[in-house]
């Protein structure tokens, strides 16, 4: 595979994730509200479906774009940080012979070292945007955007309100993207007719691994959202809805409370996003950094 800079591989993966997040940050949104409620006799939403309704009726199109303009902002950074550490924490590992021969261990420890670099900037935004996605549905505050969720926060809950949960985030999505790497370089190797994949290829192999690792790591995801939507509910003086002290007793709570299948709940709006999401990103980064590397060379 050919190597390409630090810097080519930083402004490739900045443009790739904005062009992604602005298409699909409403599936986003619908996935967001799904997963905060709890199974009932009468759920507020029964299906994508009816949760796409119910916000256009309710909102408007605005309430499918809710954090959509923070979310790209704090991005930036978060996805050059991200596969930026991928590539060198990656590049590392294969330096030695016996990882070289069995580079899907490379590719495991890449992606967890790419997700727990990255939530340092990951964490905060994923925190304010899921907030302000279900804030409508939950009724535990009032943000009028990400700064002033970021304010509010601050006030109520101190610096670390908008860090609590790091663990169960990289928790959550330290599984999914070690997974999604080790897919996605193994289907590479398989498709990829020379140094570097297509266009084409490249979608369908993230798309693949996108949605094979986003459905295995649904209920991680399930738990680490409750888990920070809920925060400022005893800030603001209100019994929280989910009482999970962490990750693993979030995912034994709502499996014994809620029933095994309610751990895959919005695990197919979860799917829905993550596979394009995925496929378009890596795909573009693929197609982008050559040509950002011929440009800044030039």
């Amino acid at each position: 595979m050919a190597d390409f800079s630090l810097s080519v591989t930083c402004l490739s993966s900045a443009i790739a994730g904005s062009l992604s997040r602005l298409l699909l940050h409403p599936v986003d949104t619908l996935k967001a509200k799904l997963q905060v409620q709890k199974s009932s006799a009468s759920p507020q939403f029964t299906s994508l479906s009816s949760a796409f309704r119910y916000t256009l009726q309710q909102e408007g199109l605005k309430g499918l774009y809710r954090g959509l303009s923070f979310s790209i902002a704090g991005s930036l950074p978060a996805v050059t940080l991200y596969f930026s550490s991928y590539e060198l924490g990656k590049n590392l590992l294969l330096a030695y012979p016996r990882i070289n021969d069995s580079p899907f261990l490379a590719y495991l420890a890449g992606g967890l070292i790419a997700e727990t670099c990255a939530c340092v900037i990951f964490v905060p935004i994923d925190v304010v945007k899921e907030r302000l996605q279900v804030q409508s549905n939950l009724k535990l505050y009032s943000y009028r955007g990400g700064f002033d969720a970021i304010r509010q926060i601050l006030a109520t809950e101190g610096f670390f309100g908008i860090y609590k949960a790091y663990g169960a985030t990289v928790g959550s999505f330290g599984p999914f993207s070690a997974l999604y790497f080790l897919f996605y370089e193994s289907l590479k190797k398989r498709t990829a007719a020379g140094e570097q994949i297509g266009f084409g290829a490249s979608l369908l192999c993230s798309g693949i691994a996108g949605s094979l690792a986003s459905w295995l790591t649904s209920p991680l995801d399930l738990a680490k959202l409750r888990m920070q939507v809920v925060r400022s509910a005893k800030a603001h003086g209100v019994t929280p809805h989910f009482q999970y002290r962490h990750l693993l007793h979030g995912i034994y709570s709502i499996a014994t409370q809620e029933g095994p299948a309610a751990l895959f709940k919005g695990a197919f709006a979860r799917v829905l996003f993550h596979t394009p999401n995925t496929a378009l990103v890596m795909s573009l980064l693929e197609l982008l950094r050559p040509r950002v590397s011929h440009l800044l060379s030039s």
